[in-house]
């Protein structure tokens, strides 16, 4: 990593010392239990650090279909981390912080509601009381739901509908999968429109994500792996409506790995990844090939161990 930039974003880190403030059921209102551990200049250093990363190492720019975003993680402990990709097909430590917000934390996503490749935006956090906050690059924390507590999956692939900002996608109890649309508002990026039903039978899956296009049409795909470790393909429609179409198998064997995250262009190559975590902590990269028939290329381990220490990565 630029040795400028690093230590650039870990001084905001540490210099900012004021806790940020989260806001009640209506936006703006502040609550009086707001001390966090000073989590929220936390994720505004791990923001900045997406916007100020340079790109110099990567081969194409960063774009909406295959964008730079942070890879973050809260581990068992409690420890926040963000890692930065150098472009080169590796991630280099950005900072951590340690508090007893990150405890608290069920999910977490980065989103890139202006398009310009960088997912700096802001961060839509899940809370395990089911309070939906989002975070934007300079501003504070704020709640912009409640009664989400019941979703097991909440990440988001990008702009499923083809005209807004970066939208989330959660799965319910039941495996219902539903989409929120996101805003691309620069004034009103926090808010999310009511949910729309995607389908259901998405209990099937032991792991859901995507950031992206995968397939080279400049649509958002998403991938599932079932539980008898096939990996599976759902191309984007660009209509919010019906925003997947029906699914294509890339292969077997997935079950070998705990974790499956897709965050964007990790290698600087212009197509969106895959990461994955086998049983033994190591990191593997997929490189994406920008075609439906065979999305990913073979594996590359960019990680030794100590990746299966993470609670939630995304």
């Amino acid at each position: 990593m630029n040795r400028t930039f690093r230590r650039r974003a870990l001084a905001r880190l540490v210099t900012t010392a004021t806790a940020v403030t989260l806001v009640g059921a209506t936006a703006g209102t502040a609550l009086a239990d707001a001390p966090v551990h000073d989590a929220g200049s936390t994720r505004r250093a791990a923001l900045s650090a997406a916007a100020d990363a340079p790109s110099t190492a990567a081969a194409h720019r960063p774009s909406a279909d295959a964008p730079l975003v942070n890879v973050e993680g809260v581990t068992r402990s409690g420890e926040f981390r963000w890692y930065v990709p150098n472009g080169k097909g590796g991630l280099s430590l950005g900072g951590s912080a340690k508090g007893a917000w990150w405890k608290k934390t069920k999910a977490s996503t980065n989103v890139d509601h202006d398009r310009d490749g960088r997912a700096n935006d802001g961060t839509y956090e899940l809370r395990t009381n089911g309070d939906v906050l989002y975070q934007g690059r300079a501003g504070r924390a704020s709640k912009v739901a409640g009664g989400w507590g019941g979703y097991n999956t909440f990440f988001s692939p990008g702009d499923l509908g083809g005209n807004s900002g970066s939208d989330i996608v959660v799965r319910d109890g039941k495996g219902v999968l539903w989409l929120y649309r996101g805003s691309n508002a620069p004034g009103d990026y926090a808010s999310l429109s009511p949910r729309k039903r995607i389908g259901g039978g998405w209990n099937a899956y032991t792991s859901i994500t995507g950031r992206g296009d995968l397939t080279g049409d400049h649509r958002t795909d998403i991938v599932a792996r079932d539980r008898n470790g096939v990996l599976w393909l759902y191309k984007g429609t660009g209509n919010a409506d019906k925003p997947f179409a029906d699914r294509t198998r890339i292969g077997g064997s997935w079950n070998k790995y705990t974790r499956l995250v897709s965050t964007g262009d990790v290698n600087g190559d212009g197509r969106a990844d895959l990461l994955a975590v086998d049983g033994k902590g190591a990191l593997w990269l997929y490189k994406g090939t920008g075609k439906a028939s065979g999305p990913f290329s073979s594996p590359a381990k960019i990680g030794n161990s100590g990746w299966n220490q993470f609670r939630l990565l995304y």
